[in-house]
């Protein structure tokens, strides 16, 4: 029975198997020279590739901008690409502010707060203090 199975395997399953079997160059990319212009032609080449980049970004700019001029419901009157950068939409950046409007948080208060130190820095004390100020309700205003 064996020697049946080792025949059919042999004859018909591994050329099966290696007809749908993945074919690969063998190569392995090992080093990526860079690439460095040396002679003028092609510093000249590579300098007119970067002026067409930075022209198709202009151009670009330009239509974002036009588009905004013809449809002020989208732009609600700012501009992606303000030159006098009066009407720019901008990021939010650095802190949050909190609900109160201030910048500060009373974080490190918290254990003084609570009754449970007198240190305003914030200490290991800060992070359980609301928890065991409720417990023993100790809180100090």
């Amino acid at each position: 029975m064996s020697g049946r199975y080792n025949l059919v395997k042999e004859f018909i399953v591994k050329p099966i198997k290696k007809a749908f079997k993945e074919k690969s160059s063998g190569k392995v990319i090992k080093k990526i020279d860079p690439k460095v212009n040396k002679t003028e032609l092609e510093k000249a080449k590579s300098r007119l590739e970067i002026q067409k980049h930075k022209t198709k970004m202009s151009g670009a700019k330009l239509d974002q901008t036009r588009f905004e001029i013809e449809n002020p419901k989208v732009s609600k009157g700012k501009y992606t690409f303000d030159p006098d950068k009066k009407n720019v939409k901008k990021a939010s950046k650095g802190r949050k502010e909190l609900k109160d409007g201030s910048k500060k948080s009373d974080f490190g208060a918290q254990s003084v707060k609570y009754g449970l130190d007198k240190n305003y820095d914030v200490t290991k004390a800060d992070r359980i203090a609301k928890f065991v100020g409720k417990k023993n309700k100790k809180k100090v205003i």
